[in-house]
């Protein structure tokens, strides 16, 4: 059967996460006409950018380029807000509403001396305090041992950003600037006719499908790109994997919580989000409070991430009991460094969920053209992808990169043209022709 195709678009942006709907947002302040596709509804439920906290942090060493990705999110945040709130004397969209700034705790091991010595705390812009042994707990109230160091971040904007209410902003500019999302469409191929691409749609609601022809798309679709890019960038399968991660939220019973000090409750509120460096990279962040205002945490762990058997069915699975063993046993092990004496049975599990992340070979992100068959540049089909869990901190950032590669824009600042390098075609080239990947 032969299905109709819907008129030629200028720009087709695939993925309405985090990352596309940054971009479809960018390329929109640039005045460009564009169409953001979503598979799920309006109420994003499924995805690495689902939820209401993720870890904002700009600590790092000098020329760092995730640093960058994090300030210059900031800026756009506020270029975003200030385009919404200009639209009516009414509007009232504030950084607090995605931003909520705290310090960021980092715990190191002395053993990691290289990753210490990159930090290069002589000449960090950034404000931070750092103390082992004794000297953590009169700094930061908590009780590490002499092998352990502990980092606190002190930006404003660093702390938490909250996804959801970002792409929600994001939304409503771009459709301010009278471009269309369109959810609940799956797209199921692309191929590449001449000087344009054709893009099969899938409606989930009426099972229907239609062609969407297009010069120029951005792929911004998370754990699915590779399988949409097999027939286009095949490679992208070796270098760009899906992976699970759980993401459990806990929160202490609230007869023990009100029986904290305002010293113990301090220093809870002070030493999240945290980010431990060690085995296993445990994270935790202030997600939200319940009705009798006590606060549930999101944790997790970096390097606990599993495969994936069914892309299409890991929304639904249940995380595993040994890996909500360990969120518990480290979570409450963490109140103790805090000095917060909790026993595991004062400890309830709100909720629990599988976060997908696409996690790049190299562990940082792509942001490029796609190398075509022929070994040539498609300047005209934009690739983000392989977050590796460093994506929402950056977000903006990301768009604004995608959407300066697909129209020729450039920056001519150092950091800039490292960072456009560290995740681009050049890097892409010779991660593809490495021997490693052709395997």
């Amino acid at each position: 059967m032969q299905l109709k195709i819907i008129k030629m678009e200028n720009i087709v942006v695939i993925g309405g996460g985090l990352m596309g709907t940054s971009a479809a947002w960018q390329l929109s302040q640039y005045g460009e006409k564009v169409v953001l596709l979503e598979q799920q509804n309006s109420n994003y439920k499924e995805g690495s950018s689902f939820g209401k906290s993720r870890i904002a942090r700009s600590l790092g060493p000098k020329k760092d380029i995730f640093s960058f990705l994090h300030r210059t999110t900031v800026e756009e945040t506020k270029k975003l807000l200030h385009f919404l709130n200009g639209l009516s004397p009414k509007a009232k969209h504030k950084m607090s509403d995605i931003y909520s700034t705290s310090p960021v705790t980092y715990i190191y091991n002395k053993s990691q001396e290289q990753e210490l010595k990159q930090l290069r705390f002589k000449g960090q812009k950034d404000k931070f305090k750092k103390a082992s042994g004794d000297k953590a707990f009169r700094k930061f109230g908590m009780t590490v041992d002499d092998s352990q160091v502990v980092v606190q971040e002190y930006r404003k904007y660093s702390g938490t950003l909250n996804p959801k209410a970002l792409i929600k902003k994001m939304q409503l500019g771009i459709k301010k600037h009278g471009n269309t999302i369109s959810f609940n469409r799956q797209v199921t191929r692309i191929v590449k006719k001449g000087h344009y691409y054709e893009i099969k749609v899938r409606n989930t609601k009426t099972g229907k499908s239609k062609i969407i022809q297009t010069r120029k798309v951005i792929v911004a679709a998370g754990p699915y790109t590779s399988s949409l890019l097999k027939k286009i960038a095949p490679y992208f399968k070796r270098l760009i994997i899906a992976k699970r991660l759980l993401l459990s939220f806990y929160k202490i019973n609230k007869k023990t919580y009100q029986q904290l000090n305002k010293e113990q409750r301090k220093v809870l509120f002070k030493t999240h989000p945290v980010f431990d460096q060690q085995d296993e990279m445990y994270f935790a962040m202030l997600d939200k409070k319940d009705k009798q205002g006590v606060p549930i945490f999101k944790i997790g762990g970096h390097q606990l991430r599993g495969n994936i058997p069914n892309l299409d069915a890991v929304w639904r699975q249940k995380p595993l009991k040994k890996e909500l063993k360990w969120s518990k046993k480290a979570f409450v092990n963490y109140l103790r460094m805090l000095e917060i004496p909790v026993r595991k049975k004062e400890i309830i599990l709100t909720k629990r969920y599988y976060c997908i992340y696409s996690v790049s070979r190299t562990k940082i992100p792509y942001v490029t053209p796609v190398i075509t068959k022929e070994k040539t540049i498609d300047k005209n089909m934009i690739v983000i992808g392989g977050m590796s869990g460093t994506g929402a901190k950056g977000c903006l950032a990301y768009g604004r990169l995608a959407a300066d590669w697909l129209l020729n824009v450039n920056e001519n600042s150092k950091i800039y043209q490292k960072t456009k390098k560290s995740l681009g075609v050049e890097r892409l080239m010779n991660e593809v022709n490495k021997p490693f990947f052709k395997k």
